[in-house]
């Protein structure tokens, strides 16, 4: 009999230290990982912000017992006859994202994203958890069975390795596009041109087009079109290119700058290809231009007028999957206006 009162003493003194151990626990659960993004803050946070894209590196789909549901604002998915949701509830472009968790026997938790500028080329992404009041018996199990942390912070890190891969790819989407044997319509422009190595000619480009794109926003000539390089010789033999960086101006202006002149691209029929994509696969898009021209026995005009237009402003699109460029190469004024079967053709490449 005293025995059985010792042990029950005992069991009363034990559950009294547990409740007190209990007690004492944080009433609130809050981690964060980080990881370096190689993506611009930008484009980081829209892919992020896009609920869509989630299933691309988030964990749970690959060990979810049914097909996922995603949405804008929301993202669900089942896993151990549990449902759990992300949603969005504030985001501010382009740093900080808001939302809120909820899964299993979990207390309802709020996700922060913070997305910061690295370098124009790179951004650091921080996720935070934070579980506020927890209750009595969630801290009883938390105490005795390891908190979120234990269990989620593991998942959130390798997420983050996955999502910065998940970008990267995203960044290399592109396609080429055959529209056809179409017509341009030429007009004035002012340009500035030079003669540099294959090599070197594209940082040469850059340089020349911003220069030119400043003359024409100080001075506000009004732009008739996108700007374009107009190629006049391309030697490999000799490893050399020439080249005229140009804006289309509604009509003809005279320039105060000696660098700069004014000229006029006569219309022309031509073969319009479109790249929409990283200007790094523009020697792809050449080399299947050229490919269709001589595949399909197209002949090119003597004026030999082969020009490539910018259509995107790579200042406003961040991503370079977004960017689109197209390729004209004047065609003799006799082809056919489009070969049968070959109009808008478009093959899906992609980056390996």
């Amino acid at each position: 009999m005293k025995s059985t009162k010792y042990i029950l003493f005992l069991l009363l003194i034990a559950f009294i230290g547990s409740s007190i151990y209990i007690a004492v626990q944080p009433n609130d659960i809050s981690f964060s990982k980080t990881q370096t993004i190689a993506a611009p803050q930008v484009v980081t946070y829209n892919y992020i912000n896009n609920l869509n894209h989630w299933s691309s590196w988030v964990p749970w789909k690959k060990t979810s017992t049914s097909e996922s549901n995603s949405n804008s604002k929301e993202y669900t998915w089942l896993q151990d006859n549990s449902i759990g949701r992300i949603s969005t509830i504030a985001s501010s472009k382009p740093s900080h994202i808001q939302q809120e968790l909820i899964f299993h026997d979990y207390p309802k938790s709020e996700l922060e994203w913070k997305i910061d500028s690295v370098s124009p080329k790179t951004s650091t992404v921080t996720l935070s958890m934070n579980s506020k009041n927890i209750s009595f018996k969630k801290k009883a199990y938390y105490a005795f069975f390891g908190t979120p942390e234990v269990d989620l912070a593991p998942k959130f890190e390798t997420s983050l390795i996955a999502l910065d891969s998940a970008i990267v790819k995203s960044m290399n989407v592109y396609s080429i596009t055959i529209n056809g044997i179409t017509n341009h319509s030429g007009g004035y422009y002012l340009y500035n041109s030079a003669t540099s190595s294959i090599d070197t000619y594209k940082s040469k480009v850059h340089k020349m087009m911003t220069e030119i794109t400043q003359y024409v926003t100080e001075n506000q000539i009004p732009m008739a079109g996108f700007p374009y390089v107009l190629y006049h010789d391309w030697d490999e033999e000799n490893n050399t290119v020439s080249f005229s960086c140009c804006i289309p101006t509604t009509t003809q202006i005279i320039s105060t700058n000696d660098k700069i002149s004014s000229g006029l691209l006569p219309a022309f029929k031509t073969l319009k290809t479109t790249l929409k994509g990283d200007y790094k696969y523009l020697d792809e898009a050449w080399e299947t231009t050229l490919k269709h021209i001589n595949t399909n026995n197209l002949a090119k005009a003597e004026s030999n007028i082969t020009l490539e237009s910018f259509i995107t402003n790579p200042q406003y699109k961040a991503n370079p999957a977004d960017w689109i460029t197209e390729i004209y190469v004047a065609l003799e004024e006799n082809q056919d206006s489009i070969p049968q079967g070959y109009s808008n053709l478009k093959l899906p490449l992609n980056n390996n």
